[in-house]
């Protein structure tokens, strides 16, 4: 994906800070639960294991490859804000959570702390990776630079079965109606999967599997911190379709020019949902908490 925005709440069943022990603290961005409408940080959005609908809630049947199942939906769940920034991941709880075995959840979040999404904190476990405005920057240059990099690539390399894939998804994702984050949770998580889609067939021409893992590991680094923290009127600004039509034109018409400067166009015009990403996070971020020896981050 390029950038999305916020994912809203859903049909819920059971919160991860239900389960006992969970306690939820930050190293780069202290979260005090007087700001936490502010800084859109919550600990109440659903579990998209919880969702209803087979193909939002997942393309795994728990059943039959818990271990992929459970990758995916702690995934999303990170992604989506379910669990907030530096909140400590232990085995047994998402176990329960989950209703999966102890491998499977062990080996999604090892797959999560090599994506960036989840650290891992000395003798003390995992934790959801932390938020901050460096970090946040970073992702966000890295990835767009990726992004036009895979995308000459892609009209280097694609062929037309690649072109005809790309219009079919765009086809698609223009059925995907914007859902606002107050709308319908399963609803809401089809757009952004839809969106997320259409960029991902548009990125793989590039017939590259190590730059479509960076762009997916990056992308959803970068999507975390728009859902925890962009301003959600910003999806109603836009005709997305309209500009993803724009794109893809150019795009089959291998006009390579054209294609680059319309990506300019598109990340420039988000530009005000990222200037309310950076705003909240300079007002949610207070201090580095810096290790003193022999002590650790966590307080």
């Amino acid at each position: 994906m390029i950038e999305s925005s916020p994912t809203g709440g859903g049909r819920f069943v059971r919160g991860y800070a239900d389960i006992p022990a969970f306690r939820i603290t930050s190293v780069w961005i202290r979260v005090r639960r007087s700001t936490a409408a502010e800084t859109s940080v919550k600990n109440s959005i659903p579990s998209i294991s919880t969702f209803a609908e087979p193909d939002v809630s997942g393309p795994f049947d728990p059943a039959q490859n818990p271990s992929k199942a459970a990758a995916f939906w702690l995934r999303r769940d990170i992604v989506r804000g379910v669990f907030e920034p530096w909140a400590r991941l232990k085995v047994e709880h998402l176990v329960q959570f989950y209703g999966v075995g102890h491998s499977p959840v062990r080996e999604a979040i090892l797959l999560m702390s090599e994506s960036g999404l989840v650290v891992h904190e000395h003798q003390k476990g995992y934790r959801v990776a932390p938020v901050s405005l460096a970090d946040y920057d970073d992702v966000l240059a890295v990835y767009q630079r990726l992004y036009k990099l895979a995308i000459e690539m892609a009209m280097d390399l694609g062929d037309e079965g690649w072109e005809e894939r790309v219009v079919v998804q765009l086809h698609r994702s223009s059925k995907a109606q914007v859902v606002a984050p107050a709308g319908d949770p399963e609803a809401r998580e089809r757009w952004q999967r839809a969106y997320w889609e259409f960029h991902s067939q548009l990125l793989s021409g590039c017939n590259s599997p190590l730059m479509m893992q960076m762009l997916g590991d990056i992308g959803f680094r970068l999507e975390r911190y728009v859902n925890l923290f962009a301003d959600p009127k910003h999806d109603a600004g836009s005709d997305l379709h309209a500009e993803h039509r724009a794109i893809v034109d150019a795009l089959v018409a291998r006009d390579k020019r054209r294609t680059i400067a319309l990506i300019d166009e598109y990340f420039a015009a988000n530009q005000p949902m990222r200037d309310t990403i950076v705003d909240k996070l300079k007002r949610g971020e207070t201090k580095i908490v810096r290790r003193k020896p022999g002590r650790s981050m966590a307080r």
